[in-house]
């Protein structure tokens, strides 16, 4: 396990925030390819339907994420 208390600042919170990085760009392929697909196969209207669902379920998975990090906090304290 790497030691993030010592040396440059910037590097380590980089190497530290590289993971989450690659998540949301996974996830952001994962989005464009389904409205790809929708689009192209299903219609408009499921295109529409994802494009009024995205703001909900981002909260969604906002919301999880930020209760996953306090109570990973109160943990550590």
């Amino acid at each position: 396990m790497k030691d993030l208390t010592h040396g440059n600042e910037g590097k380590l919170i980089l190497y530290f925030a590289i993971p989450m990085l690659i998540g949301n760009v996974f996830q952001l392929f994962s989005m464009m390819i389904d409205s790809i697909i929708v689009g192209k196969f299903i219609g408009k209207a499921a295109l529409a339907a994802i494009g009024a669902s995205f703001p909900v379920i981002f909260a969604l998975a906002s919301l999880i994420m930020g209760i996953t990090s306090a109570i990973t906090t109160i943990i550590a304290q």
